[in-house]
Formats: C-alpha cells, structure tokens, sequence
C-alpha cells in the first residue's frame, strides 16, 4: 500500500529521513517494501514566463521565445507547441534539467538557431491531465496559476513528496489506510497522533424524505450506513486533493468520486456514492442475486450475476456489486444533484468469492477481504460529508440511516504480565507494558500480574493473550530478545525411512522403463464419477474445496487413477506408440478421519501401461516391486467396475489390499478418451512398505539336483487358480521348492465351461536326492489336494 509522507506528516510528526523512518517502522513491526521520491527523475524544471515569441525564419511550425525563469538574463528557447504565446506562463526544462525517460537537456540549434531549454508539455514531465489539467500532448501544459519565477515545478505538482510503500500483512486490515500506518507512525516516533476533528454541517430536512435503506441479508452485510447530500455542484477536485489521490496510485475524476477514493484510502473504509436520482423509489436494497439477473458495471463491462453474489439494488434491479464496483446506471456524471454516500461492512468470504467468480478486482474488494471494520464505519462517513462541507460539494441533508442490528461487543482480555515475558523471552515491566498498550490506543487497567485490556474500536485481530504478547513485544524491541545458540549435535543427514522408500521404487520403476509423472491432488469430481464407482463407496465422497479455482480443481483426489488416465490419453492421441508412465502421490478420504477430524491422507503409487503391455505385464511389474522387499502376498479376483471383469486382480496382504490392477474396462476407456487398450495398477503404500521384510540369512547353493513335473488339471471356468496354486504349496510341505503356471487351455476336448491350466512343479530336499517314489507320492498328494478342495482332475 502506497501511502504519502505529505499525507502522513498532516496525522504524526516524522522528525527523520525517509530512509530513518522506514527502518523504524520495520522495527516496530510495519513492514516497508520501499520507498520512492516522485520526482526523482525530474531535474532543474522551473516557472518561466514567456515574454517574446515570433515565427522561426526557417521553420512553419517552429517559434522562437524568450522566456524569463527568474535569472539576471532571459533564456532563448525554440519551440513547437502550437499553443506557445507571449505571457504564458509554462514549465521550462534549462540546460542541464533531467526528465522522465532519462533524458537530458543540453544545448543546441534548431534549423540555425541557438535554443536554451525547452518548453515542456504534461506528459513531457510526468504530469497526467488528471494531476494538473492540460492539453496532454497536444501542446504546452500552461499554468492557470501565479508562481514565482524560477519555482521548481516539483513543489507545484506535489512531486516533492516521498511515497512509502508498505506491506500490511493479513492480520492488520486497520493500516490499510494512511489513519492505520498514522498511529502505528506516532507510536513509533512517540510523538502525538492528530487525526482531524469531524465536524459536519447540515442543511436541514430528513433523510427519510429522500432514501430509505433495507438489508436481507444482515449476515453478509452487518452494517450499512448512508448519508445524503442535495444541490451537488460536480467541478474538479483542488490541487491537494488530486496530488494525495495520484501519490497512491489513484487518478482524479472529480470532486465527489474523489471524497470517496480519498476517504476510503484514510480511513480504510471503501466507499460508494449513487446517483440518487437513478435509483428506483430512492430505495436501496442489499440481497443476493436473483437468477438471470445482469449488471453493466461503471467500466462498461456487463456480467451475468451469480446467485450467491451479495448485490446492491433499488426496487427493480441491481444498480452495483456489493464492495466491489458500482453500477454504471448509477454512476455520478456532471449532471447529478443529489446523491446518497454508502459506508458499508460486508463478509470478506462472499466478497472474496464474488470477486473471483467474476475476474473482478478492485481497491474495494482487496479491503473488503481483508476485513473491513463494522465499529468504524461511522467515522468514514461523516469525514466524507466533512469533505463535502470543505470543498463546497453539495448540501448535507440532515439525519443518517444507519442499520447495525447486532453491534461488535468490545474486546475485553485479562492476561498475566508474567505469562507474556515467558511468551516473550523479554523481560518488560507491568508498567512499561501498559504504557506501550496505551500508546497504541488499547485501555489498560494494571493490578499487580494481571492486566484488563480492551482493545481499540479500530483493531479486529485482537483476540487473546498471545495477540497482546506481539504488541508488547514490537514496541519493547525484538532487539531485547536474547541470542540463543542451537542445542544438541549436529547428526549428520540422510533419507528418511519414506524419503528412502520413495527412491527405492522410483529406482526399480525407472529400471523397468517407467517414467515418473506429477498431476494435481485437486481433481474434478465428474473425472471421480467416470470411474463408475458405486455411489456408496468412500472413493465416490471426495472432500470438496471450499473456494476452487474452477471446475477441474473442485475436489480432493480419492483415487490416483484419474490423473494416471488423462496423462496415458495425452500420450495416446499425441503418437506415443508405448507408454510405461508411475505417479508417487496422496489420496484423501473424506469419511474416515483422523483424531484430528482431517481426511485421511493415503501414499499411493499409480502405474500405467499401454502399447507392447497386458494384464500379465502389469500384474509382472508390481510383482517385481514385492520380490524386491521381499513382501509375500496372495492373488485374489478383484471387482473394480472401471477395471475388465475378466482382466483384474488384487493382491492381499494378511486380508489388506495392497494392490488392484487390470485392464481399464471398455467404458471407462471411453470416458477418458483412451483410443486403444491400457493397464494401470494403484497400489496402497501404506501396506506395501508395511509388509516389506530385510533379506533373511543367506542360504547356500543347493547341493542335490531338482526334480520337475508338469500336471495339466482340468476344472471349471470360475476357479480361481491363484488360491488353488496356495493350497498346493502348502499341501507339499517344504520340498515343493516352486510352483508355476505356464499354460491355459479351453476348447470342445475337455467340455464347454471347463478350463485346462498346466503347472510346473520343482521339487528339491536340502540333504539327499529324491527318490521316484517320493516324487510320485508328492504328484498324488497334489492331485489329491486339487480335486478335493477345487474339483480339478488331470487331464487325460
């Protein structure tokens, strides 16, 4: 926030440099992001008058003056302003001046003749029409004004003025005005605070004759408060004015926008005048938008008004966004007479989503999501009406509407002066404490520890000890807090146990040829809902983001899938013929929450597969992923409807899923744009590093030669050879060294509705070669296990 030290120093005396007091105020807690002298790039630019001007010989539109700055000899200046006369009086750059661009003035001729300056324009030195008015670029910028000869024009446009540049954090919306940083200035500097006495006179009559106010919705707006002025006489803000407005970034327009600019950047209270005569009935109304409803906006631009947007209207229609942007149907023009001044509070939450929904951002807006104080609005209003008085605005009808339903109690703390030197590490008397708490305004009654605090009217984020804690401190000195040395050892550093797990898999995935992707957590909730989910599983209730910058960012992701699917049908539609892509990444589940009532946050890994891929490559990849840590897991059929249902599996761990994979279902493809197959995998790494065991003890090189038989089984088509493959490495006991499934076969030779799947089986002893019949007795007893749990017999 740009504030003038002109301004400033009219509140709080400032008996130091610029340079001093920001260095002060970043001290006491008010940080500064810089400063800026406004006439730093304009040099050795004086009032000169010009006494001669006759048509250059060799030029139609050059002339050449004499000009008189105030020195013993006149200076002989060429010009070619069309406006350029004997007796004007006009800016005049001399030999050597410097001006906006990094341009300097020397001497020299003009087809022949010797000029000795130049004669400046508005623009030419930095001045817009709006800080003094004049014809811009078409000519000189004349003075309607006396000055001395020889004045630098710095003085007359306000450009020897010091803007500081402050940075207000969030929790301090009461120095978001020059009142705010005056206080805190005067505290700083411990010199006396002089914040001009309102006074306003009225001309009589009652407001209720001219405009009647009504709030529905109090919540969203606490308080509403507007004043009246008649006979209003629209004319050009004075010189003052206009500099203080330009000095904070602000252009003038006239007299009664200006008051309300002005007043909103001292006392951080936005303001807003209507032309009374365009509201219908001279009715205000503050309500929510009504559906179709449209506004043209005081920049032209017209907008289709969201439901939930908080409106200011009159009988019929809105006529502005509620501390955002007036109307244009109301806006003042030349021909207004009476108007209706608003001072307002207004929710920042509403007014923080409005303005975003509708790409809006204004001065307003900015404060009004900072929080903009309900107690004060009074005293932004009668300073207004004080200005109207000042500068001979209008007429101030008598009276005031003011609706403030449920006023602000004030803040009352009891806090312990022992507990904020503890907070502190600073040692302050109980005496030093009130006195700095009554400097910044608070009322402080001291009985031995304790202290009765009551904030000021002004100050929102007073809430609890700790708040009275910073004040003390700020003003005590952070200086006072004493140096502490780090305790302990410095370890030397490293992984974390998850740092070092994540780098493990991303090092085995990487080896297989995958590549690592990074999607948002915030998803949409349509790309949840196209993974055709039950709608009762928690994956189907995401959390859902409060304020989301649009659409495809609505929700937390509850699954990692969705962003795994749009990043393979990218990589599809733009010609990459095989895709091995992985995703490290959290979901949130909404319904099973922490202790601390927040979502649940899950690791997950997600891998996808397309092109030289199938069900038995994924399924292979994650596999590799367990040997590697040495994790066992059983294979069961899983029942994911964006998943084939005759392509998927899950893999347990002690009854936990750690893993679901298969090929993405036809219709789930579809959705998500894929233009041929492709596999995924998501697994839970909660559960998988869990279940990771260290290499056991090495075993030696088996000394006796293993025996391989293969067995083709004939069963039906719903048996699960997963299970089955479990029950046949138990039933064998430790001499069955492995077990794999190297065959499936279907077909008329063994009946419709059966299967034939073929098993290598390799059977080894530790301490002796087998014999025959130890073999013959281990294939029965297989055979034997297969038909009596899964009615499976050997294929003749």
């Amino acid at each position: 926030m740009k504030v003038s030290m002109k301004w400033l120093k009219e509140y709080a005396d400032i008996p130091m440099t610029a340079e001093e007091y920001e260095s002060r105020m970043i001290m006491t807690g008010t940080g500064v992001e810089g400063t800026e002298f406004l006439g730093a790039e304009l040099e050795n630019v004086v009032v000169g008058r010009v006494l001669t001007c006759r048509d250059h010989e060799n030029s139609d539109h050059l002339h050449v003056c004499t000009v008189d700055v105030g020195e013993e000899e006149a200076l002989q200046i060429v010009c070619g302003a069309p406006n350029v006369k004997e007796g004007l009086l006009v800016p005049v750059a001399k030999i050597g001046a410097k001006l906006p661009g990094g341009h300097v003035i020397k001497k020299g001729k003009l087809r022949g003749v010797e000029s000795q300056g130049m004669l400046c324009s508005g623009p030419e030195i930095g001045v817009p029409v709006e800080l003094y008015p004049s014809v811009g670029d078409a000519g000189l910028l004349v003075f309607n004004e006396e000055y001395p000869l020889g004045t630098d024009v710095r003085t007359i446009f306000g450009l020897d003025d010091t803007v500081i540049d402050f940075e207000i954090l969030a929790n301090r919306p009461d120095c978001l005005c020059v009142w705010g940083v005056a206080r805190e200035t005067a505290a700083a500097m411990g010199t006396e605070l002089k914040l001009p006495e309102i006074k306003v006179q009225e001309a009589g009559e009652d407001i209720s004759d001219y405009a009647k106010v009504e709030v529905l919705e109090s919540e969203l707006c606490p308080r509403y408060a507007a004043k009246v002025v008649k006979n209003v006489r629209i004319a050009p803000s004075p010189a003052w004015l206009r500099q203080y407005l330009h000095a904070c970034g602000m252009r003038s327009i006239n007299n009664i926008v200006d008051i309300t600019n002005f007043v909103m950047l001292e006392t951080g209270h936005p303001m807003h005048a209507f032309d009374l005569d365009k509201v219908d009935g001279h009715h205000i109304v503050v309500r929510k938008a009504r559906a179709g409803e449209t506004l043209t906006t005081l920049d032209s631009k017209e907008y289709t008004l969201p439901e939930t947007a908080l409106m200011i209207c009159d009988e019929n229609k809105p006529t502005g966004f509620a501390g955002i942007m007036g109307g244009e149907e109301s806006e003042i023009t030349e021909g207004t007479k009476t108007i209706l001044f608003e001072c307002a509070a207004f929710d920042r939450t509403s007014i923080r989503l409005t303005s975003r929904a509708l790409g809006i951002r204004t001065e307003s807006s900015g404060r009004f999501e900072r929080g903009v104080n309900p107690k004060t609005c009074m005293d932004a209003l009668l300073r207004a009406c004080q200005m109207v008085n000042e500068l001979d605005a209008g007429d101030v009808v008598s009276g005031v509407i003011d609706l403030y339903p449920n006023p602000a109690a004030p803040v009352v703390l009891e806090v312990s002066c022992k507990r904020i030197c503890t907070r502190a590490g600073v040692e302050v008397a109980p005496e030093d404490m009130k006195a700095i708490l009554e400097k910044l305004m608070f009322q402080v009654e001291l009985d031995g520890d304790k202290m009765t605090v009551t904030a000021p009217a002004f100050r929102q984020d007073i809430e609890q000890e700790a708040d009275i804690c910073e004040e003390v401190l700020r003003y005590a000195g952070y200086d006072r807090i004493p140096i502490t040395h780090l305790k302990g050892e410095n370890p030397m550093g490293g992984l974390n146990e998850k740092t070092a797990n994540q780098k493990m898999l991303r090092t085995l995935l990487s080896g297989m040829g995958f590549y690592e992707t990074m999607t948002f957590s915030f998803v949409s909730k349509k790309a949840i809902d196209m993974l055709g989910m039950p709608k009762d599983d928690r994956r189907s209730k995401p959390l859902m983001v409060r304020n989301p910058l649009g659409e495809d960012t609505a929700c937390m992701r509850t699954t990692m899938l969705c962003g795994l699917l749009k990043t393979l049908s990218t990589n599809m539609k733009n010609g990459n013929v095989d895709g091995r892509i992985y995703e490290l990444g959290a979901t949130f589940d909404a319904i099973n929450r922490t202790e601390e009532n927040l979502p649940t946050e899950t690791p997950s890994l997600a891998i996808g597969m397309y092109g030289n891929a199938d069900f038995y490559a994924i399924r292979g990849v994650v596999e590799a992923l367990c040997a590697e840590n040495g994790i066992q897991y059983k294979i069961d059929k899983a029942d994911e409807k964006y998943l084939h249902p005759g392509r998927q599996a899950k893999l347990l761990v002690e009854d936990e899923v750690l893993c679901v994979l298969g090929e993405v279902h036809p219709d789930t493809a579809e959705k998500f744009d894929l233009p041929g197959r492709a596999y995924v995998a998501e697994v839970n790494l909660t559960v998988f590093f869990r279940a990771i065991r260290p290499m056991e003890t090495v075993k030696s090189i088996a000394r006796f030669p293993a025996v391989q038989r293969d067995l083709a089984l004939v069963m039906k088509e719903d048996v699960l050879v997963g299970p089955m493959m479990e029950a046949l490495k138990v039933g064998c006991g430790s001499l069955l060294e492995d077990i794999r499934m190297f065959d499936v076969f279907r077909g008329v030779q063994i009946g419709e509705g059966n299967k034939s799947v073929a098993f290598s089986f390799t059977f080894r002893s530790a301490d002796h070669t087998l014999t025959e019949d130890e073999i013959t007795k281990l294939t029965n007893k297989a055979l034997k296990i297969a038909a009596e749990q899964f009615d499976a017999h050997i294929r003749a």
